[in-house]
């Protein structure tokens, strides 16, 4: 006969047995025994820090039991949530792009009529209305490509745009309509002509529509796959472990908290043109006994509609960056009302040293989107060339910070 592994004594399985059942029978007890390996730290929105072990997050509060005890705090007042403990990030390189703003890192893709399932490393596959797609880029992201492609994203684009990656690292973007998405194939109608794209071949696919949306919702979440969801609201499921987020367009989707980076509550955008301008000014090519402060009135940056600046060479505008937003991102081009003719240079600086830069001929867009590193100033200069400074102003077009 084998021995009885807890020992002879019935009473103590019994005992036993009933342990567990009050444990099944009490989910706060079991989600406070299974949350203990994760500890968290919480920033509020004054700056201030709580180090503690994470019990729950319901009805858009957190709870934290910290070394002053047990807290509870509204999401209003909290600005983020990190793991003390932050996941090795790893994850594939294809990205989908949502209309919503959120940026999903895929293990597989496939379409099927009008949805897109995408499958997450490790969570649960989620469908996606196409028409809530905004592009679905196959390779990684490099500084010879990311300007074109970025600034086709902010870019209101009529038809699809199929990519093709050529030598060189050079895009060559292709109208028509995407009619399917497979795991080695992009199914294109290039004028009638179907086509079937081999994967390996493209940079990717930019669906027609307007510019992503990063204000659709209050709560953001980065996993350490390299995802960033952004949705209307975050709970903890008490018997999984996993936080049950819901996107826009009622859209939800559950990523277990050991994946997680960082959470955040507060609101996720600023466009710099709702922002105070710390300094602008513009400089002349040449001798002038003209005031600057009336230079400054014609040529200096000025604000246009949908959130645009428009800038001419010489000239130069600075920010304040607020604590807590961590990239910048826009796209630069030559403004609608020149010619085109001739290069524009651009430069863009954080806190006095140069992050990105670009030289705009003709009227292709060019997009940035830079990481903050807590910088404190942000510049932006349009800069002369040697072609003189015909055609020199360009539109930056929809600046923001983003958190």
């Amino acid at each position: 006969m084998s021995e009885n592994p807890i020992g002879n004594d019935s009473g103590v399985c019994t005992l036993f047995i009933l342990y567990c059942q009050v444990l099944l029978e009490m989910p706060s007890v079991a989600l406070t025994l299974f949350l203990t390996i994760i500890p968290v730290t919480l920033q509020t929105n004054e700056g201030e820090k709580i180090e503690g072990k994470l019990l729950g997050i319901r009805n858009a509060e957190v709870l934290i039991e910290s070394s002053s005890g047990q807290q509870t705090l509204s999401t209003e007042v909290i600005s983020s949530l990190e793991p003390t403990v932050v996941p090795a990030k790893r994850g594939p390189s294809v990205r989908v792009q949502l209309a919503g703003g959120s940026q999903i890192a895929a293990e597989s893709l496939s379409s099927t009529g009008d949805n897109l399932t995408i499958q997450p490393r490790d969570q649960p596959s989620i469908d996606i209305p196409l028409k809530e797609v905004r592009s679905i880029r196959f390779r990684s992201g490099s500084a010879a490509t990311d300007p074109s492609w970025l600034g086709w994203l902010e870019k209101d684009q009529r038809e699809d745009l199929l990519v093709i990656r050529r030598d060189g690292e050079r895009l060559d973007p292709q109208k028509g309509l995407i009619t399917s998405v497979g795991e080695s194939s992009v199914g294109f109608d290039l004028e009638g002509t179907l086509v079937d794209a081999p994967v390996e071949r493209l940079e990717g696919v930019v669906f027609a529509g307007g510019p992503v949306s990063e204000d659709s919702g209050p709560v953001f979440i980065e996993d350490q796959f390299g995802s960033q969801w952004r949705g209307e609201q975050v709970e903890l499921d008490e018997e999984t472990g996993h936080l049950m987020l819901r996107l826009s367009g009622n859209l939800n989707h559950q990523i277990p908290l050991e994946q997680v980076v960082v959470v955040r509550w507060s609101s996720g955008m600023r466009l710099l043109a709702d922002s105070e301008t710390a300094k602008s000014d513009f400089q002349t090519a040449f001798g002038t006994k003209v005031q600057a402060d009336l230079l400054n009135a014609l040529f200096a940056a000025s604000q246009e509609s949908q959130g645009d600046l428009k800038m001419h060479g010489g000239s130069t505008i600075e920010y304040r960056v607020e604590e807590g937003f961590n990239r910048f991102v826009g796209a630069v081009e030559r403004d609608r009302d020149v010619s085109g003719q001739g290069e524009v240079g651009v430069r863009i600086e954080l806190d006095g040293a140069e992050v990105w830069n670009g030289v705009l001929s003709d009227h292709q867009t060019q997009g940035f989107d830079i990481p903050l590193q807590k910088a404190k100033r942000l510049v932006i200069r349009v800069l002369r060339t040697e072609d003189g400074e015909f055609g020199d102003t360009i539109r930056v077009k929809r600046p923001r910070l983003l958190k």
